[in-house]
């Protein structure tokens, strides 16, 4: 396969990217950006479950905050309490471990 050459335009915004780039000589900011977008390519999706798993941790974080300034005669019972904690914590392992397996 012949090569092919692309390239982009950093905007004024993208002081990071730039920063990052500019510690490279030419032919490592090729690879790195290579390496960049096959990492994206490969663990988009991964990534994107494990924000999704994060979102709704933060959910349960709230609705759970939420709960503790209602009255105790509104309150969940102890079962309903201890499976909600539960569920938060089974779903926070496994988006830690989401996380270390990258």
């Amino acid at each position: 396969m012949k090569d092919k050459k692309y390239s982009f335009r950093i905007r004024e915004s993208d002081e990071d990217i730039e920063e990052i780039l500019s510690n490279l000589s030419a032919s490592e900011r090729s690879d790195f950006i290579r390496n960049a977008i096959r990492f994206y390519a490969e663990y988009k999706d991964r990534l994107d479950n494990i924000e999704i798993k994060l979102d709704w941790i933060l959910k349960k974080i709230d609705t759970k905050s939420e709960d503790l300034s209602v009255s105790p005669s509104v309150s969940l019972s102890n079962d309903e309490e201890k499976q909600k904690t539960d569920e938060t914590e089974k779903l926070l392992i496994e988006s830690v471990i989401d996380i270390l397996s990258l």
